[in-house]
């Protein structure tokens, strides 16, 4: 098995997906905004995300959309596909760095500035080398259990092969979940760090990989924060994912979770995975350029 662009190499004895167990969250929480904000052109969800699962799977893809209107307190998904669990590669990075500021604000330890360097490289550049010293350094495994337990994300569960942490599992509906979550409940202070840190992700990541699919190219006038992920090939299939935070109001967020099965190589489908996000959100759709 080949794990590359923006994961490490895992072993073939990768647990399947299959082996996940998940609970389902018995009650939705999205959160509202104080004031309805209303988008230039009103967005159909729905139809959006009927019409983009339609053409991913067209392409070959197998696509996990969940969206969230915060403004409206809506919450949108493709049905079964947005509750499936699939190896989230890294946007893992998430957690490690929520887990690492959560503990901070805990008074369990004071990062470092090199911790904080690491961490900024992380989610700017996608850093796995950065990833992996966190991750290694402070606790692993448990760091996701924590952020999963903390953010009440049933279907978000570590790898049992300890320090691959590209192969945590995650539904497109708990990821869209965490980011409603994490601007509602996180700090002004740490929320807006993360936020800013996801604001300025490079277009090319650390290890030469344009990040700039999905959400920066389906809407490059958009505010938007985010993170991008990318791993091939466990299982024969390439993982592409494109997720974050939309307008000036942060009205919107977006989990779009694909895999490509039968891919051996590192040709990812990012043209496709673009044209699925401007099938949700068509050009002008949203204000706060």
């Amino acid at each position: 098995m080949l794990l590359t662009a923006g994961c490490t190499q895992a072993s073939s004895g990768a647990p399947a997906e299959s082996s996940r167990a998940t609970t389902p969250e018995s009650t939705p929480e999205v959160s509202v905004t104080a004031e309805p904000l209303v988008a230039a052109v009103e967005v159909d969800l729905r139809a959006g995300i009927d019409a983009a699962t339609a053409f991913g799977t067209s392409q070959g893809l197998s696509v996990s959309i969940a969206v969230i209107d915060r403004a409206r307190g809506e919450e949108v998904a493709n049905g079964a596909a947005a509750d499936t669990p699939i190896w989230g590669a890294s946007l893992v990075k998430l957690f490690i760095a929520d887990n690492l500021l959560h503990r901070q604000r805990d008074g369990e330890f004071q990062l470092s500035a090199q911790d904080r360097s690491e961490l900024e490289s992380m989610l700017v550049a996608s850093d796995d080398v950065a990833a992996d010293s966190l991750y290694t350094r402070f606790g692993g495994e448990a760091m996701v259990t924590e952020v999963a337990q903390r953010y009440q994300l049933p279907s978000v569960v570590p790898t049992n092969q300890a320090g691959f942490w590209e192969l945590t599992m995650m539904s497109a509906r708990d990821v869209a979940r965490y980011y409603d979550r994490f601007l509602v409940r996180t700090p002004p202070a740490d929320r807006d760090y993360l936020l800013d840190l996801l604001r300025r992700t490079a277009m090319i990541a650390i290890d030469g990989f344009d990040q700039f699919f999905g959400i920066p190219t389906a809407l490059p006038a958009q505010t938007w924060a985010i993170k991008q992920g990318w791993m091939c090939c466990p299982r024969d299939t390439s993982y592409l994912h494109t997720t974050g935070v939309l307008g000036t109001d942060d009205r919107y967020v977006v989990a779009i979770l694909s895999s490509d099965p039968g891919v051996f190589s590192t040709a990812y489908s990012t043209d496709v995975l673009s044209k699925v996000t401007s099938l949700i959100f068509p050009p002008g759709s949203i204000e706060g350029g």
